[in-house]
């Protein structure tokens, strides 16, 4: 994650002009240092990695950045290119799923159709609240995954599906 760089949103321009928002001054002043042209692990504020991690996925999942390419082995930033999409963005399968997993997941989904599906996926999330039905979650991903590709999304569908995937680990 820290070759991938990152601009500001429209609402992180406006949180930069206003302070609206009222961010922690770490994340303000990571906010401010994101300029869409250097990779977030060259950005000049001393952070553990962990922490820088969680701070730009913070950032990005809050609506306030995102990202527009990576660095490749030393070539140039580029803007990425969405993924085919594959046969299941997560399979189930033998999976026993915890009510706090569940939980984790519909927060990472919920998160999304905030920030980058303005609602979209109001009526599937409904579907979802209290369920513990392996199949229609299975469904719910594949649906969430296609409308965030279909809307230009993919680079922070894949960021949401990785922490989908670590709830579905933990």
């Amino acid at each position: 994650m820290l070759d991938v760089v990152f601009r500001k949103t429209e609402m992180g321009s406006e949180e930069m002009r206003t302070r609206a928002h009222a961010l922690s001054p770490k994340l303000r002043q990571l906010l401010i240092m994101i300029d869409g042209k250097t990779p977030a692990g060259q950005l000049a504020l001393q952070l553990p990695e962990k922490e820088m991690v969680h701070r730009l996925m913070e950032l990005e999942w809050d609506g306030f950045i995102e990202r527009v390419g990576g660095v490749g082995a030393g070539g140039p930033v580029t803007t990425p290119k969405a993924a085919p999409a594959p046969a299941a963005a997560v399979s189930l399968e033998g999976t026993v799923i915890s009510a706090g997993q569940m939980a984790r997941i519909r927060t990472v989904l919920e998160m999304s159709n905030h920030n980058q599906l303005a609602g979209a996926l109001d009526h599937l999330l409904h579907q979802l609240h209290g369920s513990m039905d392996k199949a229609v979650l299975e469904a719910a991903i594949g649906q969430w995954l296609q409308m965030m590709r279909e809307r230009g999304h993919d680079a922070a569908a894949q960021t949401y599906l990785a922490q989908i995937r670590a709830a579905l680990k933990g």
